[in-house]
């Protein structure tokens, strides 16, 4: 993925984990506040990783949009059927000639988010390299952090599973990865509203 929206995704989400050190840190001189200061940084940290997602989508997307034009072929099949807004494609941008591109894809996450877990393979698979597609192909990265509170299980279970439960392996890291996200999306939402 581009290194300009990782970036940014790094030192916002390094600014949650402060947030969240803090709150620890306050817990005995003021509970209510650590409490507080937890939920913000939850939320600081879903909409780093928010952020992180439309600005990769828009970056990656608009590249490949400037390199079908300037190669003469079609967009992935993934991308062909995207409905892109008119006005930015059309105007004449006198920073880049290809710049309206990138403000058709920007102004499509502008009026989406990438929170909707399910649109992610929809969105980003066109772009991967066909061996890291999501989710299936990403599972045995999952499992190596050894948390089973994400993957729904430890690395050494995995890695001793055999003949149909280890076919099955990837698929199933794979909801356990969508279903603890979407706990943490949700949790975002809640304490947002």
């Amino acid at each position: 993925m581009p290194a300009t929206p990782r970036s940014h995704f790094d030192d916002d989400i390094s600014r949650a984990w402060a947030l969240h050190a803090h709150a620890v840190a306050t817990e005995s001189t003021d509970a209510p506040l650590a409490l507080d200061i937890g939920r913000v940084a939850v939320a600081f940290g879903v909409g780093a990783l928010d952020a992180y997602l439309c600005d990769a989508f828009t970056d990656t997307l608009a590249r490949c949009l400037k390199s079908c034009r300037r190669n003469g072929h079609a967009p992935p099949s993934g991308y062909s059927k995207l409905e892109l807004p008119i006005g930015p494609l059309m105007t004449d941008y006198a920073v880049r000639h290809n710049w309206g591109l990138r403000m058709a894809a920007r102004a499509l996450m502008e009026r989406d988010n990438l929170l909707q877990l399910g649109r992610l393979k929809q969105l980003l698979n066109p772009a991967l390299p066909p061996s890291r597609k999501l989710w299936n192909d990403l599972a045995q990265e999952f499992v190596d952090l050894d948390r089973k509170r994400l993957t729904g299980i430890r690395k050494s279970a995995y890695a001793a599973l055999a003949g149909q439960a280890k076919a099955e392996g990837p698929k199933k890291v794979s909801a356990a990865v969508l279903e603890r996200m979407g706990e943490i999306v949700q949790r975002r939402h809640d304490i947002v509203y």
